[in-house]
């Protein structure tokens, strides 16, 4: 009958009744009753209205997804939104709510917690897992505070958005990150298209320079244009990337071949040079030998000479040698030969041998001493001595000077003087009819007749010697310079055999002309090309100076890259120097441009050298400033900055740079070096505080392992206050885990000790009531304790303890909060003191003990 009449309402047939039971029912005491109410019950109301009692968030999340009614899943979804913003009072504790906002992707819960959630710490967090733009725009817009809507406004980065909250947004703050958002955002697109017509502009000079010849500057602009495109390179696109990427490769390999060409050019030149050296050095020895080299330096002769023969080969061997070169360093070396060996045979003692090898001797070449004991050369080839004349009389002639100069050089045998005295002599008889210089003429007339005869006979087999060697030179195989020199050492000697009668070698002076100018007609296509060469090197240095003057006209002296000014002011000079000969007097003119145009650039560089300087020295006198500060922490942060702002001077050469990077270096060593100290003395402190916290925090964690019967408020309150004196940020990580921890713990026992009071004035109580008998109101109130405490009841009780039930049902469905221990407690203070009986009083006391706080 009971069973029947006390049917549970949520079983009623009629579903507002159920509805109207869900209502009532303990959303943590019956949790599984209402997630079967909400799966399975037969209303779609009943089920919507115990879904939004539910606290289980995973079957919240269940009955979202699988149900198939729309008000389930709107009231599930709306439960699971209010549980996880913190507005259900017995739904999830704040981690665990901010653990499940960060791993869900529910963007309508995260905007419903954005704009709902109960603390600042949920909203933030649900803030931070939203991703779509256009929630984030809605919450920028009518979030809950201004620092959730400007939180929302900086995760945009739309300028569809950006536009619509700089028109509707209502925080100035908000606005003004939109608008600062927009002018940003437009530089930046500025700059990217300002950046990609520097790659267009950058490839196509990298893409024109290297289809240019390679010449003193093309480095150092190659350089220049790399380090720009390096800046560039990760902004440009792919077609960009292709043409400078291309371009560099054919500048670097157009490099690498003319390295190769000039290191083989080189290797030619240096090969011939040695050749040149080697014959040099034979003629040179051969100039230089004396009659003592034959006596006392014949071995280090013969070494010397060995020492130039594998000297010319080995550079033979390295270029290929012209056939006319190779005889004739062939004809010079086998002279040699000859000299030694017959220096080394004039050792004999042998008169004969020796005799023969003094005939055999060059007349030229200085003979050994063994060798100069020659017979007496032959009456015919020796110039008679000389008559003495007679002394002149004393005579008043004006040309007195005249004639004894004259006289004095046929006397010396001095021919050429002579035949100048004479001419002039002739030349002033007549203009004077001075008969006393007539006389003197006619006079010493046969001695110059004999002075010439003399020099014909002596002059005339070296004279038609020199034009055989003349005409020698005609079709050799002497290079050029070579060639022109030989006939230059052959003039000088005819020079020397001249006598001043022009008549008298006129026929061999046509001759020798005529060879010498046969033996130079290819010594001027030579020099023809010597001059195309000049020319062709001034043109190049007038393109030199173009480029360079074009260079200083486009270089903007304010952005200049002064690294790359530098290393072409560098090379530029090189450069010019490379490109000769150049006639002197043709170059002037191009030398002073050059020159001016390079004292154009030392002066920028100048002025930007002394303003990096100064730079620096400001920023050493900076950081000077720095290390005298106390405090350390922000002069290091100033520091930072500092080194940034010296990384960013202006460009300096090594030698300039250097100084000033060493002081600079050793004051932030210094600087930062002091911040390290300072930060290994607060570590140390800082530890030793942590060992006092944790020494605290383990006392009270042990006080508080005791049972809260052992304590009381004074000593918790103690506890409170020595963790209140605690520097929390010096705990470390677990430190303030525990530190709040107990914090809580003591909270809790502070807060659970009044009742528990409560309770134990109770117990006592009925272990100090006096036996007696069994009253209706104390039987009454035993079932009530036990009711309460959901213990059973002894048979006997149990009618009375329904009974009871049903009286307070009433009280119960108007939702009173009250805990069952508070009205256990309530309803004992409300007993009045007097006997109990026994068995009631160990009923009493069973049930107290199983509501024990």
């Amino acid at each position: 009958m009971f069973g029947k009449l006390f049917k549970p309402r949520w079983q009623h047939r009629d579903a507002a009744v159920r509805k109207a039971a869900v209502d009532t029912l303990d959303p943590r005491q019956q949790a599984d009753l209402l997630a079967s109410l909400a799966r399975e019950d037969a209303s779609e109301e009943v089920r919507a209205s115990a879904t939004q009692k539910l606290l289980d968030l995973t079957v919240l999340d269940t009955l979202t997804r699988d149900s198939h009614s729309a008000p389930v899943r709107e009231a599930a979804s709306e439960r699971m939104m209010a549980l996880l913003a913190g507005a259900v009072a017995d739904g999830p504790d704040r981690d665990t709510r901010l653990h499940l906002l960060r791993h869900t992707g529910n963007a309508r819960v995260l905007y419903h917690v954005a704009q709902n959630g109960v603390d600042g710490e949920s909203r933030q967090t649900a803030l931070t897992s939203l991703s779509d733009a256009d929630t984030l725009c809605e919450v920028a817009l009518h979030g809950h505070d201004e620092a959730l809507r400007l939180a929302a406004a900086q995760r945009l980065d739309s300028a569809e958005h950006l536009k619509r909250l700089t028109k509707e947004g209502r925080d100035k703050r908000v606005v003004r990150h939109a608008r600062e958002w927009l002018r940003d955002r437009q530089q930046a697109e500025q700059d990217r298209r300002k950046r990609e017509q520097d790659c267009t502009a950058v490839a196509e000079a990298l893409r024109q320079h290297a289809q240019r010849a390679a010449d003193g500057l093309y480095l150092a602009r190659l350089q220049q244009l790399e380090q720009r495109w390096t800046e560039l390179a990760e902004h440009a696109n792919e077609e960009q990337t292709h043409i400078a990427t291309q371009a560099l490769e054919q500048a670097h390999q157009r490099l690498a071949q003319q390295a190769a060409e000039a290191q083989q050019q080189q290797a030619r030149d240096a090969a011939l040079g040695e050749r040149r050296a080697a014959l040099a050095m034979l003629r040179q020895l051969l100039d230089d030998v004396t009659e003592d080299t034959w006596d006392t330096q014949l071995g280090a002769l013969r070494s010397a000479i060995g020492t130039q023969e594998r000297r010319w080969q080995a550079a033979a061997e390295e270029l290929p040698v012209e056939e006319g070169e190779r005889q004739h360093f062939q004809q010079l070396l086998e002279q040699w030969h000859t000299l030694i060996a017959l220096a080394e045979q004039s050792q004999s003692e042998d008169r004969e041998l020796l005799e023969t090898l003094s005939q055999r001797w060059p007349r030229k070449i200085p003979a050994p001493r063994a060798l100069q004991q020659r017979p007496a050369p032959a009456p015919d080839v020796t110039a008679p001595p000389a008559r003495a004349p007679s002394p002149a009389k004393a005579v008043s002639s004006t040309h007195q000077g005249l004639v004894v100069a004259l006289r004095r050089e046929l006397q010396k045998g001095n021919l050429k003087h002579a035949n100048r005295l004479w001419l002039k002599a002739e030349a002033v008889l007549e203009e004077e009819d001075d008969v006393w210089l007539s006389k003197q003429l006619q006079r010493l007339e046969e001695r110059r007749n004999e002075l010439r005869d003399w020099h014909a006979f002596a002059a005339q087999p070296k004279k038609d010697h020199l034009c055989e060697q003349m005409e020698a030179l005609i079709g050799g195989n002497l290079d050029a310079e070579e060639q022109a020199s030989a006939i230059q050492a052959l003039h000088d000697e005819w020079r020397e055999l001249m006598s001043s009668d022009q008549d008298q070698d006129q026929a061999q002076w046509d001759r020798f002309k005529a060879a010498s100018d046969q033996a130079y007609e290819p010594c001027r296509a030579h020099f023809r090309e010597l001059d195309e060469q000049r020319a062709v090197n001034l043109r190049r240095r007038e393109q030199l100076c173009r480029q360079l003057a074009d260079f200083v006209a486009a270089q903007d002296w304010q952005r200049a890259n002064w690294q790359a000014v530098w290393e072409i002011r560098r090379q530029a000079p090189q450069e010019w120097k490379s490109l000769q000969p150049v006639r002197f007097t043709d170059a002037r003119d191009i030398q002073k441009r050059f020159s001016a145009l390079l004292s154009d650039i030392d002066q920028h560089l100048e002025g930007a050298w002394r303003e990096a300087e100064q730079q620096r020295q400001a920023m050493i006198a900076e950081a000077e400033a720095l290390l005298a500060q106390e405090d350390l922490d922000s002069a290091t942060r100033e520091a930072q900055q500092l080194q940034k702002r010296w990384r960013q001077a202006g460009w300096l050469p090594p030698g300039r740079h250097r100084p000033h990077q060493k002081r600079f270096r050793r004051i932030m060593d210094d600087l930062f070096g002091a911040r390290q100290a300072r930060m290994e003395q607060r570590r140390t402190e800082l530890e030793e505080k942590q060992n006092e916290g944790i020494a605290v925090l383990e006392h009270v964690a042990a006080a508080l392992e005791e049972p809260l019967a052992s304590q009381d408020e004074s000593a918790l309150r103690d506890h409170a206050a020595a963790l209140n004196e605690l520097d929390e940020a010096a705990l470390g990580r677990a430190g303030q885990r525990q530190f709040r921890r107990l914090r809580e713990q003591i909270q809790e026992r502070l807060a659970a000790l009044p009742r528990w009071r409560r309770w134990q004035r109770a117990v006592l109580g009925i272990e100090a009531s006096p036996d007696g008998e069994a009253s209706e109101d104390d039987q009454t109130l035993t079932v009530a304790l036990e009711a309460l405490a959901g213990i059973d009841s002894p048979e006997h009780a149990r009618e009375r303890r329904l009974t009871w039930q049903l009286e307070q049902l009433p009280r119960a469905m108007k939702g009173a909060n009250t805990s069952p221990l508070d009205e256990a407690l309530t309803l004992l203070e409300a007993r009045p003191d007097g006997p109990l009986d026994t068995s009631l009083a160990r009923r009493l006391q069973a049930a107290l003990q199983a509501m024990q706080p």
